[in-house]
């Protein structure tokens, strides 16, 4: 792959049963995200070739360099790791208490009643393979190519055009020395999740530190009695080594007073950017 700044990866695997989203959720903001990256690298990768079909001809609207890789969700990295982690959230055993009416953005409670409840262990298992690959995808790629930055973007991160503060990522520079991403409206055990996994942008030569301790993290939450997956496994990363990350952004939600209306401002001024209205 030729030499550049910067490359994406993103990847969709249609699971039939997911609770959280319809299939056609990922069909409509599919190729409004890649208009986002109009211009840009990208690797994509899906189980699907129809998918993969879809994602070639949008690449091509939008003068998108694309490599597309046909992976099943079997051999995704986290393929093992993934039953560990959902015999933790089946081990959770809250319906031992009757449902709440409201999950209160809990990341445990969501999982249990939604996923493992709603859909199954199995459904549960194989959206936990896809949220917990990203890592170890990007890592081996970082392995293969000569960019400066590599970035993991959910193929749905559409879904956050105009709702967090600094929400037009192609516009934000990246850090050399630290991962970036957006703040999150999930919270684990009450408190917010420092994270949201949707966009992760690190210089190429640091993703193999991010894999290990990830990897680590991800070992201590797999013997927990807890719904966990990719982001509560990076809010132990960066509790264990904040000095790696750098938050570009935060949920309009999460914000009040001056700092919101700033946060408007500046989205208001953006708007007039001509790159920043894709």
């Amino acid at each position: 792959m030729a030499l550049s700044s910067k490359l994406y990866a993103s990847g969709y695997w249609p699971v039939r049963g997911n609770q959280k989203r319809s299939g056609s959720h990922y069909t409509t903001l599919l190729p409004q995200t890649l208009r986002l990256i109009q211009g840009e690298q990208l690797v994509f990768y899906s189980s699907s070739e129809e998918i993969l079909s879809l994602v070639e001809q949008l690449c091509r609207q939008h003068g998108i360099v694309l490599q597309a890789e046909l992976r099943s969700l079997h051999s995704l990295p986290a393929w093992s790791l993934a039953e560990r982690l959902m015999q933790g959230c089946r081990a959770m055993q809250l319906d031992l208490l009757e449902k709440p009416a409201a999950f209160g953005a809990e990341k445990a409670v969501i999982h249990y009643w939604r996923d493992y409840k709603g859909a199954g262990a199995e459904v549960l298992r194989q959206m936990l393979t896809v949220w917990l690959s990203k890592i170890d995808l990007i890592t081996a790629l970082a392995s293969e190519v000569d960019h400066d930055h590599l970035v993991w973007i959910d193929a749905t991160i559409a879904r956050f055009n105009g709702r967090r503060s600094n929400w037009r990522f192609w516009l934000s520079a990246d850090h050399p020395d630290r991962f970036c991403h957006y703040g999150s409206e999930m919270r684990r055990y009450g408190r917010h999740l420092p994270l949201n996994a949707s966009y992760l942008s690190g210089p190429r030569l640091r993703w193999s530190a991010l894999q290990k301790l990830f990897n680590v993290m991800a070992e201590r939450a797999a013997l927990m009695p807890y719904g966990h997956d990719e982001e509560t496994i990076l809010a132990e990363c960066v509790q264990h080594s904040p000095d790696w990350f750098q938050r570009i952004g935060i949920p309009y939600t999460r914000l009040a007073g001056r700092p919101l209306l700033q946060a408007q401002l500046k989205n208001r001024l953006l708007a007039c950017h001509p790159r920043a209205c894709r």
